[in-house]
């Protein structure tokens, strides 16, 4: 739970204690444009999880800013989405993940007010689970998690996939996803952070790694690259160094053009860690780094652990791995200055 939140000046410390794993385990060419500018550094932000730092924070200047607020709500959102000042192109794609079944999904009326402000489409892609296994599914469910009623939605790979090659990946030369990728020129990645509920990081990462692959780029990330017609398993590091892989190309073709955002709201833990509650809200996070947006939360999360030990069990079970595995292809960084909006 939400311990203490403490603001003075330009300095704030943050307590929290959550602690909230056995879930499921189951070629085109880059455009290369200007990155989106961020906005001045304001209330430097230096919040604690059980009366700790968080790891990966750090002063260095160099370092990735996480904009931060507490307000989990359309206007919280888009705080955070206008602080990263984000250089609006084209058509712009809202990368979201519609919802499985009975999944956890992100309620859609918190991307409200970005829909209004960034006139975007919803995008997401189809998955190897029924509905969402077909187009006309996949839609379906968007349409029953209420996406349709806040903005346009867009199946990717409803009319065909396209490759997307991966530079100096760990196993993969290429990744693919839907051919409407190729009509946005503009992307925002708004992911519900979902830890203690799948086995592989709920994140960013995920978020454009497999699940922006279509169903043969999903196969291709799960089997490292051998198999691109149906799920195969890999071990946990090779997945984790594919979902790095995938989320590079992902970088590489749209360059530049990508921001994110991570939404800590209040989460039903559902998988069998040790000494997990259900989490509270925490906030939103936002970054034009993938990587550190990702680390930010998990240092969030899995800092709630009673001691090193949990921690490292927890992220050993969730391939937290895959944030260093992103880093070491220049997806992103893991240390990151944070920043707060409220």
């Amino acid at each position: 739970m939400l311990k203490k939140l403490a603001i003075a000046l330009t300095a704030i410390t943050f307590t929290l204690a959550l602690t909230g794993c056995g879930g499921e385990k189951k070629t085109a060419e880059a455009k290369d444009v200007k990155p989106a500018a961020t906005a001045a550094v304001v209330n430097s932000f230096k919040p604690e999880v059980n009366h700790k730092p968080l790891r990966f924070l750090t002063e260095d200047k160099n370092a990735p800013i996480v904009y931060f607020t507490k307000d989990v709500s359309a206007g919280g959102l888009m705080k955070v989405y206008k602080a990263l000042g984000q250089e609006k192109k084209g058509k712009v794609a809202v990368k979201v993940s519609f919802g499985a079944e009975g999944e956890q999904y992100l309620d859609p009326i918190l991307m409200a007010e970005l829909m209004k402000e960034t006139q975007g489409t919803f995008v997401d892609t189809n998955g190897f689970t029924a509905p969402r296994n077909t187009t006309k599914g996949n839609y379906a469910m968007a349409e029953k998690h209420g996406f349709t009623k806040v903005g346009p939605v867009d199946v990717l790979d409803a009319d065909g996939d396209i490759d997307m090659p991966v530079q100096n990946g760990h196993h993969l030369k290429f990744t693919r996803t839907g051919s409407h990728i190729q009509n946005y020129d503009t992307f925002v990645a708004v992911h519900r952070f979902k830890t203690h509920y799948i086995a592989q990081l709920g994140g960013n990462i995920k978020n454009i790694s497999l699940s922006l692959g279509s169903l043969s780029g999903k196969a291709l990330i799960h089997s490292a690259g051998k198999n691109d017609k149906t799920y195969q398993w890999a071990d946990d590091d090779t997945t984790a160094r594919c979902f790095a892989d995938a989320a590079k190309a992902a970088m590489d073709y749209k360059k530049g053009r990508w921001v994110f955002i991570n939404v800590l709201d209040a989460f039903k833990a559902e998988d069998k860690c040790v000494n997990v509650q259900d989490r509270k809200s925490v906030g939103i996070l936002a970054s034009a780094d993938p990587v550190a947006l990702d680390q930010a939360c998990v240092d969030f999360e899995f800092g709630a652990a009673k001691d090193d030990a949990t921690r490292a069990a927890w992220e050993k079970h969730h391939s937290v791995n895959v944030l260093e595995f992103a880093e070491k292809i220049n997806v992103g960084k893991r240390h990151y200055r944070m920043v707060s909006v409220d």
